[in-house]
């Protein structure tokens, strides 16, 4: 009996052993990997300390389009940008990732928590599903002062960027099905009480977009925009730059008393007036008038048809006259076009109009008889003064025949990744691995004991 219970002390010493060690090589594997990841913080409240967020990396490409990769270029915009920052006073710099490497969403906010950031910065380029979209925008969270403090960087932020020639597509919130921020960090930065920013530089799938990205100073210009206007907005100053912009002053954005929601209303389309057809160099045109509103943000772009909506012109910016943009401050509900009328055939013409959210409304088609040849009489035109108007409130067509396809169509929805879906956490990969390892280490080592005993047994026996 002595034998037996020596052999069970010795076991049970065994497993006591293994498993103290197997806790001791867990902690330290924790405590190692949390130190790999996460650099010693030591905060100066006098400085400011932001987070830049390259988005995308490794295996999560972003927007892939004709041999251009979004992982790569927001690299290259982030390292610049921080390059940037760093010839200012006053302002500590952070980057969640500085090579080609995965990172989930998590990760990406956890860093910048723990950093002690005051601001995230998250920088991508985009796509559109249809590859009609252009230009840029920010997104900022719906809810409280991080919307504020958005709105109040992404002003800045949209003011440089149209700036350099790009259209101005807005500052935009976004929400989810179950009321929160749609965009994953953005949701987690307010869960850790951080003001952030998506901004979307530009689009890379259409050709009004392609000058300001298809070359590597272009990203490089983006970065040191993209600093500039935190200099801006922080009021730093720099010796080396020879800028102070410490007297600098902008209107803050009121803090919200509730949810910022975004329009999820058609516009309305009011009315197409067309004008008659004229001669003019290479071939014959018609004047436009297009007056639409959105009593919740403003308009985007318009576009055409002339097949009774089977196939649609590119999106056109919805302009003024002059040919500037018209902004949040001076709102016009009117705006005046010129399209070609074919000579091949009869045309049945529908403008569509779209809000800042990509929502949209029709017209009714309208009829327009094709261009007469130059030796042919003019016939069937309108009698002179005399203008074409699709009235869409009360359904006028001017006499003309026309049948009523006011519908919305589905929304062109920029390619953004899924928000919920959550990249693989390497550092819980490893502890798991290590983990493992040690469970393995403990089975062997009983097996071991077990073995051992029943051997040193079986020879007293025989003794």
């Amino acid at each position: 009996m002595k034998e037996v219970f020596t052999g069970k002390k010795a076991c049970i010493s065994g497993l006591l052993m293994t498993a103290i060690l197997s806790a001791v090589v867990f902690v330290c594997a924790f405590f190692a990997i949390g130190s790999a990841v996460i650099p010693e913080v030591k905060v100066d409240p006098d400085v400011v300390r932001i987070c830049i967020d390259p988005g995308h990396g490794g295996e999560n490409l972003g927007a892939d389009y004709n041999g251009y990769l979004e992982k790569d270029m927001t690299l290259i915009v982030a390292e610049a940008m921080r390059e940037e920052l760093a010839k200012y006073e006053g302002i500590e710099v952070f980057m969640t990732r500085t090579s080609d490497v995965d990172m989930s969403l998590e990760e990406r906010v956890d860093y910048a928590a723990e950093v002690g950031a005051d601001f995230f910065f998250c920088l991508h380029f985009n796509m559109s599903a249809d590859h009609d979209m252009y230009g840029a925008e920010c997104w900022v969270s719906a809810f409280d002062s991080k919307y504020a403090r958005g709105m109040d960087f992404a002003k800045i932020e949209m003011r440089a960027l149209t700036d350099l020639g790009l259209y101005d597509r807005g500052i935009k919130t976004r929400l989810n099905s179950k009321g929160t921020n749609y965009y994953g960090v953005l949701r987690m930065a307010d869960e850790v009480d951080m003001p952030g920013i998506i901004i979307e530089h530009c689009h890379l799938d259409n050709y009004n977009d392609e000058e300001f990205y298809d070359h590597h100073d272009m990203l490089v210009k983006y970065g040191i925009l993209d600093a500039t206007c935190v200099a801006m907005y922080y009021g730093l100053r720099s010796d080396e730059l020879g800028v102070d912009y410490s007297d600098m002053t902008y209107e803050e954005t009121p803090v919200p008393t509730s949810v910022v929601r975004p329009d999820d209303t058609d516009p309305v389309l009011e009315s197409v007036v067309y004008g008659e057809p004229y001669e003019a160099e290479g071939g014959t045109w018609t004047d436009v008038e297009i007056k639409a509103h959105d009593d919740d943000c403003r308009m985007l772009y318009y576009s055409y048809s002339t097949d009774g909506g089977i196939h649609w012109s590119e999106r056109y910016r919805w302009m003024d006259d002059e040919g500037e943009l018209i902004g949040d401050a001076i709102l016009t509900d009117t705006i005046h076009t010129t399209i070609p009328v074919s000579a091949e055939r009869d045309m049945y013409v529908i403008f569509k109009v779209y809000n800042l959210y990509n929502l949209d409304s029709e017209s009714a088609p309208y009829y327009m008889a094709k261009a007469p040849a130059p030796e042919e009489e003019d016939q069937g035109q309108p009698a002179e003064g005399i203008s074409q108007t699709t009235d869409i409130q009360n359904g006028s067509d001017g006499g003309i025949s026309a049948y009523s396809d006011i519908s919305r169509y589905d929304e062109a929805t920029e390619i953004e990744r899924p928000d919920e879906e959550v990249k693989p956490d390497t550092a819980f990969i490893v502890i798991a691995v290590i983990l493992a390892v040690c469970i393995l280490l403990v089975l062997l080592i009983l097996g071991y004991v077990v073995y051992d005993n029943h051997r040193s047994s079986g020879r007293r026996r025989r003794r």
